[in-house]
């Protein structure tokens, strides 16, 4: 059995999405940006099919599908579908805003996106090389999307935004 951590060796925003991968179900996760590996190696343990996509190779862990390409170039060669989408790759507001569009597109049934980058605590923190201008990401969402539930999350030093759709519930499968 996989031991979680303590949240000091693992960070704050990786807690909060292995906890939710691995009490939602999950069978497919995708990570756009996964750095070193940290927290898809985890949540790999837990799923049937995890991917990262990532234009460097930082990996320190190998036990998940890696695709070595821009996530444009995944996008548009990619055919399957996911539970769980974490979008942590460039931090710019654009590209961003069309990883995010490109996500919704492959999203299951009840599913999740989580964008990192979204709620930065300091100003430095919106430099490019920190989280950017991703944080712009909730007003587009507000404004492009209503269909969309958004919770963000002031943890960590960038924040964490959960998106799924409003009205998606699993008990309405039930319902006749």
């Amino acid at each position: 059995m996989f031991a979680f951590p303590s949240e000091n060796m693992f960070g704050t925003h990786p807690y909060v999405i292995y906890e939710i991968v691995k009490n939602s179900n999950c069978k497919k996760y995708l990570e756009l940006g996964v750095y070193d590996g940290d927290c898809i190696n985890k949540i790999s343990n837990i799923v049937d099919r995890a991917v990262g996509v990532d234009i460097s190779d930082n990996r320190k862990y190998y036990n998940f599908d890696f695709f070595l390409k821009t996530t444009d170039d995944f996008f548009k060669d990619n055919i399957e579908t996911f539970d769980i989408i974490f979008i942590d790759a460039d931090h710019s507001f654009e590209s961003v805003k069309k990883d995010f569009e490109n996500a919704l597109l492959i999203l299951n049934k009840h599913g999740i996106i989580f964008l990192h980058d979204t709620d930065p605590i300091y100003e430095k923190f919106i430099e490019p090389g920190y989280c950017g201008d991703s944080y712009k990401m909730l007003e587009y969402i507000y404004i492009n999307h209503p269909e969309l539930d958004i919770i963000n999350l002031p943890i960590s030093q960038a924040g964490l935004t959960i998106i799924n759709i409003k009205n998606n519930n699993r008990f309405k499968n039930f319902i006749k």
